[in-house]
């Protein structure tokens, strides 16, 4: 005990002593911790924000389909509901929520536009996407209840007010004619502006009447239990008859999200790697220069009898201590900033959020508050310092006393 708390005093001596390259040293370790540690909770609360606004508030994790929809999305290509009772209470499946996905031309006056006209289980739906607290305007939809729900975009588009009709002309199941007329009860924020401009959501049984699909669907969402989709997706496979319908995960539903979340990543670690490089260079420079400030001081502590070993658990304790200061200290000034920014997300303005909602992402750049990029992060740069510093232990190793005191 009295041997350890010697070797601790000893290096806390040696820091205090060399206050400038400690201070360097530590400076740097928080730097690197800091910045690493934002650029990617910035980069995947963006990610977390894609996924949330267009993967689940719309398209969901999983959904099934009657085999060839997605690549032929007409109302034609629905199944019945009564197909998914096999997948009640199954312990991999939270949820499923029946949809109608169709196509329709709206027209107002003399506006008219083509929507996509979204029918969903009321009941279901008010607990998972929750889209009764994005009306803006307005009053959301009452189960049974003969009205619509349209997007800010449209109705920014077709100046709409509130029970203001909307007349729909659209292809009902197996090339009947769907028709009618429905007055907008609300406006709704969808945080996507191409779905804001494009959508309109009915009740599912009044959308099965619009387009004459009684007790069917085109679409069923699956909400996998604790977001584990993988597993989900796996079970319906097992479960369900794969000849009449196919199963989608959201990677395979939208491969340009996958895509550009997988390049902005890459993008991403190899600024990281660029990062590493500077603060192991800075560091081994750092490291360098105090070996060969105290090469005369360890020649002196070996000729008066240290063992080299005691030296080198005192360089080795000098690093980890400044290690710890410098990371420790850089998240702790890291986790407020991470905090606020994940509370007031960055808003986007002029071109950028331009650039940004043309590919119907929400223009906010909010930060994750995964612990893991936090932990991540800080030990990587923890492990840089140690390797870094193996160069003073090589050195230590190979010193001679009689050289080094002459030098």
């Amino acid at each position: 005990m009295l041997y350890h708390s010697m070797i601790f005093k000893l290096a806390w001596r040696n820091i205090f002593r060399n206050k400038r390259r400690s201070l360097i040293t530590i400076s740097s370790i928080i730097f690197a911790v800091i910045f690493s540690v934002l650029m990617r909770s910035l980069q995947h609360g963006a990610y977390d924000n894609m996924l949330k606004n267009i993967v689940g508030n719309y398209q969901g994790y999983v959904q099934v389909h009657y085999k060839g929809f997605w690549d032929e999305k007409t109302i034609d290509n629905s199944f019945y509901i009564h197909d998914l009772d096999t997948l009640e209470r199954n312990k991999y499946i939270q949820y499923i929520n029946p949809r109608i996905e169709g196509y329709a031309l709206a027209s107002f006056k003399k506006e008219s536009k083509p929507v996509i006209v979204l029918g969903i289980d009321l009941a279901k739906e008010r607990h998972t996407i929750q889209l009764q607290n994005k009306v803006i305007k307005g009053s959301f939809i009452q189960e049974n209840e003969e009205g619509i729900i349209i997007g800010k975009g449209l109705q920014k588009i077709m100046n709409l007010q509130i029970n203001d009709s909307l007349v729909f002309l659209s292809q009902g199941y197996q090339g009947s004619l769907a028709s009618g007329i429905y007055p907008v009860v609300g406006i709704i924020d969808l945080k996507t502006p191409e779905l804001n401009k494009r959508t309109v959501i009915m009740n599912l049984n009044q959308t099965q009447t619009f387009f004459g699909l009684e007790n069917m669907a085109t679409t069923a969402v699956i909400g996998p239990v604790n977001g584990d989709w993988e597993k989900a997706e796996f079970e319906l496979n097992q479960v369900l008859d794969t000849q009449n319908l196919e199963v989608m995960n959201w990677q395979e539903m939208l491969p340009e999200l996958k895509q550009l979340i997988t390049v902005d990543r890459a993008g991403g670690t190899f600024v990281l790697i660029i990062l590493y490089s500077i603060l192991t260079f800075s560091l081994f420079g750092t490291v360098l220069m105090l070996a060969e400030e105290r090469n005369f001081e360890f020649g002196v502590l070996i000729a008066l009898g240290m063992a080299k070993s005691k030296i080198i658990q005192t360089t080795i304790l000098e690093t980890l201590i400044m290690a710890l200061v410098g990371v420790l200290s850089g998240l702790i000034i890291t986790l407020p900033i991470v905090i606020y920014f994940n509370i007031f997300p960055i808003n986007l303005s002029g071109q950028m959020q331009e650039v940004v909602e043309q590919f119907g992402f929400e223009a906010l750049l909010p930060t994750s508050l995964d612990p893991k990029i936090s932990l991540t992060q800080a030990a990587i740069v923890f492990l840089i310092v140690l390797l870094v510093n193996s160069y003073s232990i090589i050195k230590i190793r190979r010193i001679n006393p009689t050289k080094a005191m002459r030098s």
